[in-house]
């Protein structure tokens, strides 16, 4: 094991973070010592110190300890130093400090150390938000709604998610309405408007129509809104159930985006990851969902699934295109704690790795060859190697709840169980998070407590 020693801190975390897309997480330790002159302390073979003189900021020692492990290791990961999840957030910072966008490159790469080829996607990213997405309104909120259940589980899926079972969801929306009639109350008491509205999940059509409309016209009463009149998107995720009863009832609210997510169109990783569809159903899906004429059919794809190649991805999305979609994230395969594929496969997320760089190439040169533009991106811990998930749109066509979800600058109303809201103070420039309990059963139990938390952020 090697023992990182970083002298002059108290928190370990930041470097903690940057070890791990080096080594496994059982083949580091990073330890905090605070030292006048830690030069000549007596180390073992396998341990390092940093910041020895107590002259280096945190940037400095994060580039001193990526180059050490670099050398180490001969891992040269593509986000240098940044380990967050919200890789655009430097970039925007420093344009809206008043650098150019050859001085925002210059600084990613001599601050933060990113490759070339992230360098690129930030600068495409940073000016397409600065061109077509209008600056953040803190009197302007967001509402996310939470239906936990799914058809079916994934191998890879670590969310706090259920069965879709009739007595499960008879027994959670009564419960969540209570906490959407309050909330609802709360919000019109502020004086604030709704930019835009996401239900996700899980899958929210897991809801049969009648209990969408329900669910709609909750939303809709007790926050005094109609979500025709802003951004709505309803993540239609699997194809098994996606049918004309609940396209209608979406259709009849006037939701203009929603989601089909087929991860992937190879029918064996389907059955490999847990999907209970095939690549014939999301066809179907597609072509019946476009006689609806949403305005926007977004579609997730995983780069990294077991067995899959780089060429299976670019079937995927090259046929996603052709079936008509419009809005497309690609999605680097995160291992986390809790997934079945975690618990079978520890180790998988290590790799593999130019297998899924390749596949991001391929992904990349496909969809911009198609006239997509990246629009926003963010990471996950566990990812196939520490790279990152990036939303793709046809020009205009961009989902402005998710920019502003990584611009962390909007108080996002969350709703039902797993859930979790943020208030943003803008005087503090400050937003703390308001999860809910993931686990339904627990939600339903203690919905009174969480609708008095409520209170405390929001009255």
């Amino acid at each position: 094991m090697y023992r990182l020693y970083v002298n002059g801190i108290h928190n370990e975390h930041h470097y903690s973070e940057l070890a791990r897309e080096f080594f496994a997480d059982d083949e580091y330790e990073v330890i905090p010592i605070n030292i006048e002159n830690a030069k000549n302390l007596s180390l073992g073979d396998y341990s390092l110190i940093f910041n020895a003189d107590l002259g280096q900021d945190r940037d400095c020692i994060k580039r001193d300890i990526f180059r050490t492990l670099s050398e180490i290791t001969g891992k040269s990961p593509d986000w240098g130093t940044l380990t967050g999840v919200k890789p655009l957030k430097p970039a925007m910072n420093l344009y809206l400090e008043g650098y150019d966008f050859s001085e925002v490159e210059k600084g990613l790469s001599d601050i933060y150390m990113v490759s070339d080829c992230k360098r690129k996607l930030i600068d495409e990213i940073l000016r397409y938000q600065i061109e077509n997405v209008p600056v953040a309104d803190s009197n302007k909120w967001s509402i996310y709604t939470s239906i936990p259940f799914c058809p079916s589980l994934c191998s890879y899926c670590s969310f706090g998610s259920e069965l879709a079972r009739d007595k499960s969801i008879l027994r959670y929306i009564p419960e969540l309405k209570k906490e959407i009639n309050e909330c609802g109350r709360l919000f019109r008491e502020s004086g604030k408007s709704i930019e835009s509205v996401y239900f996700g999940g899980g899958t929210p059509t897991s809801l049969n129509a009648m209990e969408l409309v329900s669910l709609f016209n909750s939303i809709e009463h007790s926050f005094d809104i109609k979500l025709r009149d802003m951004e709505t998107t309803v993540e239609a995720g699997r194809p098994d159930t996606i049918d004309k009863d609940r396209l209608s009832a979406i259709k009849e609210f006037g939701v203009r985006r929603i989601s089909i997510n087929p991860q992937s169109l190879n029918d064996e990783t389907l059955k490999k990851i847990g999907r209970s569809h095939s690549s014939d159903d999301i066809r179907n899906a597609f072509k019946l969902a476009r006689e609806y004429e949403f305005e926007v059919i977004n579609s997730d794809v995983i780069a990294g699934l077991p067995d899959e190649t780089a060429d299976d991805i670019e079937n995927t999305i090259k046929k996603l295109i052709d079936i008509g979609a419009n809005n497309i994230t690609v999605h680097t395969l995160s291992v986390k704690r809790g997934s079945k594929l975690k618990q079978e496969d520890p180790d998988y997320h290590l790799r593999g790795i130019r297998e899924v760089e390749t596949m991001l190439e391929k992904a990349s040169n496909i969809l911009h060859a198609a006239g997509f533009v990246p629009y926003y991106v963010y990471r996950q811990k566990h990812q196939m190697g520490s790279f990152e998930n990036t939303g793709w749109c046809i020009p205009g066509l961009h989902s402005l709840y998710n920019i502003r979800i990584m611009e962390e600058m909007q108080t996002i109303m969350g709703l039902g169980a797993g859930a979790i809201g943020k208030r943003y103070f803008p005087s503090e420039n400050r937003l703390e998070r308001i999860p809910n309990i993931n686990d339904y059963r627990m939600y339903v139990e203690r919905i009174d407590n969480i609708i008095a938390r409520k209170h405390k952020y929001f009255d």
